[in-house]
């Protein structure tokens, strides 16, 4: 097998690895939220610049995100499926 061709398997391979780092986890201990605070504490600078932007209060946008996506960054809706294989979106 060719460096470049072993180079390009092994790079594809390590790129097909993980999700970027946990990026798009959720963090622990959801019915808490000092503790989710305390691990993303960029998220409570950004609540505080919405509160004072729009008068939302910090505990209502944590309750919407808790609702909506149980604070996963990458949360999607399930996939459609037609014929139950063929993929149609969400």
């Amino acid at each position: 097998m060719s460096r470049r061709l072993y180079a390009l398997v092994l790079l594809t391979l390590v790129a097909a690895c993980g999700r970027g780092g946990g990026v798009g986890e959720s963090p622990d201990g959801l019915d808490n939220a000092c503790t989710i605070l305390s691990q993303r504490p960029g998220y409570l600078r950004a609540f505080q610049a919405t509160e004072r932007k729009w008068g939302v209060p910090v505990h209502v946008q944590m309750a919407t995100i808790y609702q909506e996506s149980k604070f996963d960054s990458d949360a999607r809706t399930p996939f459609r499926y037609t014929l139950g294989v063929i993929p149609m979106g969400r």
